[in-house]
């Protein structure tokens, strides 16, 4: 009776492993022992290679044979690492006891034997060549990977963990599509990868596999890939959570796209202060650059959609957005005066309007915005001086400029005055422009208070003698004025106004040319006004916004033009009269004395006089000054500038 293969091949099997065809409680007939004998003879390797080739012809044959694709036998079957194979005129056919007998034939043959076949990582295949569903293309399954090809494409392995991922993905019908190599080290990184038609997939034993792929992973190259900063990837490109775009993370950052920005990386201190802040779901949407070193400055920086981050080793990363961004790039950014940012922008205290503040130097700096005001910064010792008086919700509100130089100094406005700072003295200068309602249509005579204060007041309108044995006697006793200028006088004397205001007093506005303003129409009154302002403001000062008028000569329509012009009308509650003279000898220092105690009361108005008189050329009330501070002080009365009437 002839035995099929595979009854021979079963045949073989049990008599070199398990001792006969018979169980174990019968012996072989003695008419068989022999050819038992005979049977156990046979070396166990003969009987596994007689059933790997008795394997391969059954696999051949259920392909079709000689009339398959692979066509006729070329040679014997032989032995290879671990099993035996076959060659055909159109592949081979492998065979392990682990794994079975499957054919491997054309690019995939040709691949699979350059890497080795079955001595190599691959092994033995574990099917046939298959076509892959959902793509057009081909690939055998092996013991330890697979390898895919396309037409357009090539035949390249996948292996180990990429290749489970890639299989996650949707292998060849996934987007990823087809290998273009196989598994490859990554330069100068401590991973794998393989690259797909569609994208790539890094492998490292810290971070496992993840996919890379489109604008994403163009820009992950361009950064150095898995050898840059960045390192291998942590995920998938994934969808932004409430955004229209997508991201990768990586070991050291990540790199975020749209349509609309395209793809830049953001990481380190920058990358968590932008998530904490929404990341592009937040305010500042998706990156427009890489993180940047800041030119000028020590630092770094990303650019976003709606506004940048800011990055220091001294001053940590904050970011800075909108009106108040494009006012600190005006200012030069980090290498500007600001510095970098030491706060996100915040609303203020008020709820009106938003700030940063920034390093800056010289007591700090800032940048405040309002809707009515718009961006200015606001930094060093004016600073200082706005922070004491209350930011914004001080008198003075928010600021109307930035800090910009004077003569002689800095200056900034704010909606409802000004602060000066003066190099000479290093002195601060706060001037409130803004006049309270109280004192609308009042040519003030006194300050309205029940303390027992004086103001001090000189007019200067001829010339500058004894003014100063004035500023002498007034920084002696430290009492402060308020010294009333015209234009003419500045325009005669240009450097006495910062004598004036280095020393620490107060100026105010005595018209340009000195006229009879009851004379003049409105528009003659507020060119006077202006033109007198202007020319105080030059010599860098700002009388604001107290007026005095020329002779004391006033009425209710001048009144009202003062006042429209932004100032307080001021006059006095007693004139010393030592602009008079000596009046031929009858009068001295003790008549002004007695006219200054004799109207002593709660909010005084002294006025006084610069210059001489021009007859003769006596200054009665620099004289008389020393007495007339030292009398007050024993009756008790402080010393105030004008602005005490501000209230």
């Amino acid at each position: 009776m002839r035995r099929s293969r595979s009854a021979v091949l079963g045949m073989a099997l049990a008599l070199a492993l398990g001792g006969g065809l018979g169980g174990t409680a019968l012996g072989p007939p003695a008419s068989a022992a022999s050819a038992v004998a005979a049977q156990r003879s046979v070396p166990a390797s003969m009987v596994v290679e007689q059933a790997g080739d008795d394997a391969i012809l059954q696999h051949y044959e259920q392909l079709g044979g000689s009339a398959s694709f692979l066509g006729t036998p070329v040679g014997s079957a032989y032995d290879v690492a671990g099993g035996r194979a076959q060659d055909y005129t159109g592949g081979t056919i492998y065979f392990s006891a682990g794994t079975g007998a499957y054919e491997v034939h054309g690019a995939i043959r040709g691949r699979y034997l350059e890497l080795g076949g079955p001595a190599g990582f691959l092994g033995f295949p574990l099917t046939d060549e298959t076509s892959t569903p959902g793509a057009a293309g081909r690939h055998n399954n092996f013991a330890g990977g697979a390898i895919y090809f396309s037409a357009g494409t090539g035949a390249y392995e996948v292996h180990g963990a990429i290749r489970g991922h890639y299989l996650e993905l949707g292998g060849p019908a996934g987007f990823l599509g087809f290998p273009l190599t196989d598994e490859t080290s990554t330069p100068g990184a401590a991973g794998r990868h393989n690259n797909f038609a569609g994208g790539a997939i890094y492998f490292s034993a810290g971070t496992g596999a993840y996919e890379v792929h489109g604008a994403i992973r163009g820009r992950y190259l361009e950064l150095g890939g898995p050898a840059g900063f960045l390192g291998f990837p942590l995920t998938d490109e994934t969808s932004t959570p409430g955004a229209a775009g997508r991201y990768n993370n990586f070991a050291g950052g990540a790199i975020y796209f749209s349509a609309g920005t395209g793809a830049y990386e953001v990481h380190g201190a920058i990358r968590g202060h932008y998530l904490e802040l929404g990341g592009p779901a937040g305010f500042l949407g998706f990156p427009l650059t890489d993180e940047t070193s800041t030119p000028g400055a020590a630092g770094r920086h990303n650019n976003f959609a709606g506004g940048a981050i800011y990055f220091s080793a001294g001053t940590g990363a904050y970011e800075v957005h909108g009106a108040i961004r494009g006012h600190y790039l005006e200012l030069g950014g980090p290498a500007g005066v600001l510095g970098f940012p030491v706060t996100d922008e915040t609303g203020t205290p008020d709820g009106v309007g938003r700030f940063n503040h920034f390093s800056g130097t010289n007591a700090g700096s800032s940048i405040y915005w309002s809707p009515a005001t718009g961006a200015h910064e606001v930094y060093g010792a004016i600073r200082a001086q706005w922070v004491a008086l209350g930011w914004e919700r001080s008198r003075l509100g928010y600021p109307i400029s930035g800090e910009y130089s004077i003569t002689g100094g800095r200056r900034n406005d704010f909606q409802h005055g000004s602060i000066l700072w003066h190099a000479a003295s290093g002195r601060i200068e706060v001037i409130y422009t803004s006049v309270p309602s109280a004192l609308l249509g009042v040519d003030l005579e006194r300050i309205p208070t029940t303390q027992k204060v004086v103001a001090l007041t000189f007019d200067a309108g001829a010339n500058d003698a004894a003014l100063r044995s004035i500023l002498a006697t007034l920084a002696a006793h430290g009492v402060p004025g308020t010294f009333f200028l015209t234009g003419d006088w500045v325009n005669q004397f240009p450097s006495n106004p910062a004598l004036i205001y280095n020393a620490g007093h107060r100026i105010g506005n005595h018209s340009m040319t000195h006229p009879d303003f009851t004379t003049l129409t409105d528009a003659q009154i507020a060119a006077e006004i202006s033109s007198a302002q202007r020319t105080i403001e030059a010599a860098g000062g700002d009388p604001r916004p107290f007026f005095r008028f020329p002779f004391g000569a006033r009425d209710s329509r001048t009144i009202a033009d003062v006042n429209a012009a932004g100032y307080a009308a001021v006059r006095w509650t007693v004139d010393t009269l030592g602009w008079q003279g000596t009046m031929n000898g009858t009068r001295g220092p003790s008549f002004i004395v007695q006219r200054v105690l004799a109207s002593a009361q709660p909010g005084e108005i002294v006025l006084m006089h610069l210059g001489s008189n021009p007859d003769d050329g006596s200054t009665l009330d620099a004289a008389a000054l020393p007495e007339v501070i030292s009398q007050l002080r024993a009756a008790g009365y402080g010393f105030v500038t004008l602005d005490a009437a501000l209230g």
